[in-house]
């Protein structure tokens, strides 16, 4: 009896010891000098980072295709096939992104190795997330030059439309502890503060600038409020914009409640649309720009280590858009 106790209470240690480690371990890592930078930027390090400058001078003769896209990726997952198709015939496509989706908790936490909150990760998830949407970009065709980051908060462009609006009344970040653009090198505005009538003036510029003939928006009824968001900030720029012509408009989906189905890969099977057929539009997309979209999507490491079930559902036969026409929506509104 003593004999089989003694070694129960060895047995205990030796947990206790490796239990110790484990929550050692992420404590240490996250206080050594300089880790985390390596980590986040794991397998991106030799990618520079996007300079911030970008052509929006409007080319005549051809589409001109603006996309809003609230979080790196959302573009590639929702429109990779239809980008790629439109830049191989020769029109003009700029990629909008309004966070950096420095929010993502769980790819930080993977990334680290730890589940500590610090808010130079998320920055630094930031700029990951930039690097891969450029990688991206480049394998279906668009160049960094077309690609304009805001860096506006990621899980936070409801707030900035219904809260806080006004530059007296910013948002702070609860991740990147930032009420503000500045502290990325490469934000359309520096100067931005984290505030619904900067985001606007920032896209009603780009949408003045570049002249769009078809722009792409969230749907409204997507799950995401990020989402949400989006198109009311993209549709009340549209507004505002001054143009002679009210371009095309087209709603994407991205999320909703059990979409896509399957979660898998599945290239032979078509993407039916969240909620039913009616009014939506499905482009058909040939097998070499199904695979370029595949490529494109892993380009999203720090997404595909997290979630590549929900990315690899997205490349179907086709991709999904709903037609709407142009009109107005009054900024602040619900």
């Amino acid at each position: 009896m003593i004999a089989t106790m003694g070694r129960l209470v060895i047995r205990w240690r030796a947990r206790g010891r490796r239990a110790f480690l484990a929550l050692l371990l992420p404590l240490m890592l996250w206080l050594a000098p300089g880790f985390n930078h390596l980590a986040i930027h794991a397998f991106v390090w030799f990618l520079p980072l996007p300079t911030g400058e970008a052509v929006l001078a409007p080319e005549e003769g051809v589409e001109r295709i603006l996309i809003v896209a609230p979080h790196p990726d959302d573009e590639t997952l929702a429109l990779g096939g239809t980008i790629a198709q439109y830049v191989r015939e020769g029109h003009s496509v700029v990629v909008v992104f309004l966070t950096n989706g420095d929010a993502n908790v769980a790819a930080k936490r993977l990334l680290t190795l730890n589940p500590f909150h610090r808010a130079s990760d998320y920055r630094l998830l930031g700029e990951r997330r930039q690097k891969e949407a450029v990688a991206a970009l480049s394998v279906l065709g668009v160049p960094q030059l077309r690609t304009v980051f805001l860096g506006y908060p990621d899980r936070g462009l409801m707030a900035l439309w219904s809260g806080h609006w006004t530059q007296q009344t910013p948002y702070r970040s609860p991740y990147t502890k930032a009420s503000g653009t500045s502290f990325y090198p490469n934000s359309y505005n520096p100067g931005a503060v984290y505030c619904g009538e900067d985001l606007l003036a920032d896209l009603t510029e780009i949408i003045s600038h570049f002249r769009p003939t078809m722009v792409f928006l969230p749907h409204p009824a997507d799950t995401h409020p990020d989402h949400q968001a989006g198109f009311r900030f993209g549709s009340a720029a549209l507004a505002e914009g001054e143009l002679l012509e009210p371009p095309e408009v087209r709603l994407y989906p991205v999320h909703a409640q059990d979409w896509p189905a399957p979660r898998r890969l599945a290239p032979e099977l078509p993407l039916d649309p969240p909620d039913g057929d009616e009014g939506w539009q499905r482009v058909l997309l040939p097998e070499e720009v199904v695979e370029r979209k595949l490529r494109a999507i892993k380009c999203y490491s720090s997404q595909w280590w997290t979630c590549a079930r929900f990315l690899l559902s997205f490349v179907r036969q086709n991709e999904l858009f709903f037609p709407q026409g142009f009109w107005p929506c009054a900024p602040g509104s619900s």
